[in-house]
């Protein structure tokens, strides 16, 4: 997700069930302490309190800890046999369910945490799942503030059976004597009803997630992400051959309201097939099952940790031994309901084919053809109509006059395909007629330039898409989208607009956003409301709350500060805080506002940013363009912002960055909202400063023309790489880093870690090597930053900033998305960047299926109107 952090001590609390939805999922409290430089690289050994409630050991053995976890188990047993410490009350409903299961002897689905079971279970006791396990064993007073479990309210009670793991997960049923035994798991093909089928498979009935999507924008989601769900189809079905368990019988973990089910080995989010342990609950996904099979597991450094084998694997807390999970022994579980995987498979590459969208997967599905001429023809004029539809007048931007003259080319261009119909001509309508775009559709050709160029890299994650960069002219681009205004920055590699609300952007911005590049949109800051973000109004309605502060010269934390004594040293030299030396402290506000949702802590703030988001199709949260709108609501959502980056200038130290070097998992746009120098001192300095700055950056000519108008104040400036020289760049970090005499730590990373700012030396070097030249972009006030998911980036701050961002998922940086959830599995588990918080996978599939829902029911809507026109006029 988008970042603006340095390296610095960072703890990371994940909450409770009973703050935002995304708490609401089994989740990890972890804590580390980031290094502050290459030298300070640690790995914390600190006990945290995490699902599993195991605590983390140091990798020599100590001896009093041995001691402490032997009574520890004693104690375990011995309160194993014993009442539950807290006995909670079961409601009225549950007590009649219960009832009515015991009376009738038939098979039922676990409704209750096992810890409630207990309560009803007079015999032979059946295995608890390590969560209601574990919370046999605390003292009340800490079972209460473990995720709700302990209360004793019966209105919670939704809350507390969520992080039981066979919660409608494990088939019970009691016997004649009234003993309640366990039978089994659901079956995937016979247990799931028409609702769970909605949840996972294209149906006539279900209205899709998203909002309003059309031919054209699920022709174009389907270009950029059909083939990388056909990947995640082919290796879920390798999960099957994987499989060692010599029962073949697969369980049904049903989707629950509001959890996210992740694997307790690398975080990952579970998707679909994933082995369990049917005594304790442990999950593993296909990745680590597969890495610990191949014995790739071996070679890479884990830390340990009580509870866990050398794999990093928990051990089973069906005894009292914690015996280790072996691969035979654990069950093939899958979450989709029954083959709606399948069947979602073989629609995309049948819509796809029918649709004429280019197909690169290589499978033996995308090489079928379609035979009936009818139907083709029908689809081409379909298509073709639609291109008329997505005009302006299906925008929020347009204006009412440009809604009348999009009516009225929208007129002349179906006289004009009614006349190419009749004469056989290939005509596709549009807003450009040129030798270049006249009578080709831009989906069906967007690939013909790439057919000799080597485009997919294959990686961790199935093939990833890099296209060439694309370097434009004013000339060129003007043809394309006659009327937007923009200029080309980076030799032609940086698209600049500078009309926001212009309706036609996204004929420009698609065009260098799927190659990769950034783009930066000006005159944002004329539909935001300034007054809104000015220090002195978050000072009056923020200024007495609590927060954690960063000095960016040093990476020191100063905790705990009222955000009065931040905000008035944005405005106020003299109101800064001082160091131990009693100089002033160059700093910025940590993470803030917290994990809670903006939108509640910040309402009216966050209303005006909406209505200002530069292309709301790709940044808004309910945009056709932002695939993560796909997700169903029972999901929990991905937290994408917005989030606030506030920090004072930094130009008179040109080698201390304000963010260091990282990337992010997803796209986000960065606008700046407010520009301001300290009015208490002399300003030239600062001046001067920011301009040498700019200059020794690589600003070319016409960036540094506009900022030296006395009209522009420069925010920040940024350096952003592309995405396909990561690698490149890593590689550069960890030879400075031998270099240097230092070595570098197993699972961990120099671009995930943010331990770097790459000054002009950097990036001289990097340039010279390696051949990697960045985008050196300044931001000033009303500027908003693009920047592509999986792009390295890093801010300096020229002046005092106040930025916002927002993260979205655009369909032509999925490939990417994949990747990096990859890439951070294999992460130190102390890592901030470790756990998986955007279930790209569940975003890829529910994207898919809208789009070909959507144009399933328009041919078949079609076909039945064709059919009614001919049987009319016989």
């Amino acid at each position: 997700m988008s970042q603006e952090a340095a390296a610095t001590t960072t703890n990371v609390s994940l909450a409770t069930p009973s703050s935002n939805s995304d708490d609401k999922c089994r989740k990890r409290a972890l804590s580390r302490s980031e290094p502050k430089s290459i030298i300070e690289i640690h790995i914390s050994n600190e006990i945290h309190s995490s699902d599993n409630s195991c605590k983390r050991a140091n990798l020599e053995p100590d001896p009093q800890a041995d001691m402490e976890q032997q009574q520890e188990q004693l104690q375990h047993q011995q309160q194993e046999h014993q009442q539950p410490i807290n006995v909670i009350e079961l409601s009225i409903e549950e007590q009649q369910r219960d009832s009515d299961n015991r009376a009738s002897c038939q098979i039922f689905l676990q409704h209750l945490p096992c810890f409630k079971l207990q309560q009803l279970i007079t015999l032979t006791p059946i295995p608890k799942c390590r969560e209601c396990r574990r919370r046999n064993i605390l003292p009340a007073a800490t079972t209460a503030s473990v995720g709700g479990i302990g209360s004793s309210t019966s209105n919670n009670s939704n809350n507390n059976d969520i992080y039981c793991r066979f919660y409608e997960f494990r088939r019970l049923q009691y016997n004649a004597a009234g003993e309640l035994t366990v039978a089994g798991f659901p079956n995937p093909y016979q247990e799931p009803k028409s609702a769970d089928y909605a949840i996972w498979q294209p149906d006539s009935n279900t209205a899709p997630t998203a909002g309003f999507m059309d031919i054209q924008v699920c022709r174009y989601i389907l270009l950029h992400a059909g083939d990388q769900f056909c990947y995640l189809w082919r290796q879920e079905a390798e999960a099957l051959k994987l499989h060692e368990n010599p029962d073949g019988t697969i369980a049904w973990k049903k989707a629950v309201q509001g959890i996210r089910e992740i694997c307790d080995v690398c975080d990952t989010t579970l998707f679909n097939y994933h082995w369990t342990c049917s005594k304790c609950g442990f999950g593993v996904c296909i990745d680590c099952y597969k890495d610990r099979k191949e014995g790739l597991q071996k070679k890479r450094r884990v830390e340990a940790q009580r509870g866990h084998d050398a794999y990093h694997w928990l051990l089973c807390t069906d005894n009292d031994k914690q015996e280790q999970h072996t691969l035979p022994e654990l069950m093939l579980t899958q979450i989709i309901a029954g083959d709606a995987l399948n069947v979602l498979g073989r629609l995309l590459h049948e819509v796809r084919t029918l649709w004429q969208v280019p197909q690169v997967c290589g499978c033996l599905l995308s090489k079928q053809q379609i035979k009936d001429e009818q139907l083709t023809e029908l689809i081409q004029d379909m298509i073709k109509e639609s291109q008329l539809k997505q005009q302006t007048s299906a925008s929020s931007l347009a204006t009412a006059q440009k809604v009348q003259q999009q009516q009225r080319l929208e007129q002349l261009h179906a006289k004009k395909l009614e006349f190419a119909r009749q004469n056989g001509i290939d005509y596709v309508p549009g807003r450009v007629w040129t030798k270049e775009t006249l009578g080709k559709d831009p989906i069906t050709t967007a690939f013909d330039n790439f057919k000799h160029i080597n485009f997919l890299r294959k990686g961790l994650a199935g093939l990833r898409r890099f296209l060439p960069p694309r370097a434009m002219t004013l000339a060129h681009s003007t043809q394309l989208a006659p009327g937007v205004p923009h200029e080309w920055l980076c030799d032609g590699k940086l698209l600049r607009l500078t009309d926001p609300m212009h309706p036609d952007n996204r004929v420009l911005f698609q065009e260098v956003w799927k190659c990769g590049q950034p783009v930066m949109i000006s005159e944002v800051a004329r539909s935001l409301n300034l007054d809104l973000w000015h220090p002195q109004a978050f000072c009056r309605d923020f200024g007495d709350k609590p927060n954690d502060l960063i000095n960016c010269l040093n990476g020191n934390l100063v905790p705990n500060q009222p955000m009065r004594h931040f905000w008035e040293g944005f405005q106020c030299m003299h109101k800064r805080l001082l160091d131990v030396n009693g100089k002033p402290m160059l700093l910025k506000l940590k993470d803030w506002p917290p994990g809670d949702d903006f939108a509640e802590i910040l309402p009216t703030r966050f209303a005006d940013l909406m209505r200002g988001l530069p292309m709301p199709e790709y940044t808004l949260r309910t945009g056709n363009l932002n695939i993560a709108s796909c997700l169903p609501k029972m999901f929990v959502p991905p937290d994408l912002g917005p989030k606030m980056y506030n920090a004072y200038g930094s130009a008179l130290h040109p080698d201390k960055g304000t963010t260091n070097l990282h990337l992010d998992i997803s796209d986000a746009v960065n606008i700046m909202v407010y520009v301001g120098i300290p009015s208490d001192e002399d300003s030239k300095p600062q001046l001067a400063a920011t301009q040498r700055a700019i200059a020794l950056g690589g600003c070319e000519y016409i960036t540094r023309a506009r900022c030296q108008s006395p009209d522009v104040l420069p925010g920040a400036l940024w350096h952003i790489f592309p995405a396909r020289d990561a690698d490149k760049i890593r590689d550069l970090l960890n030879r400075v880093t031998l270099e240097k005499g230092f070595r570098l730590e197993p699972d961990h990373d120099p671009i995930h870690d943010q331990n770097w700012y790459l000054d002009d030396k950097l990036r001289a070097r990097l340039f010279k090597e390696y051949g990697v030249e960045g985008y050196p972009i300044v931001q000033c006030l009303g500027d908003a930053v693009f920047i592509p998911a999986g792009a390295p980036h890093q801010v300096q701050n020229l002046h005092n900033c106040i930025k916002v961002a927002e993260d979205f998922v655009s369909p032509e940086n999925i490939t990417h998305c994949y990747h990096l959830t990859h890439e951070f599995r294999r992460l130190s588990h102390s890592h901030t960047n470790h756990e998986d918080k955007l279930q790209i996978k569940n975003i890829i599939y529910h994207a898919i299926k809208d789009c070909c829902t959507i144009l399933t029911r328009a041919l078949e809507e079609r076909i039945d109107l064709e059919l009614a026109k001919a049987q009319a006029e016989q």
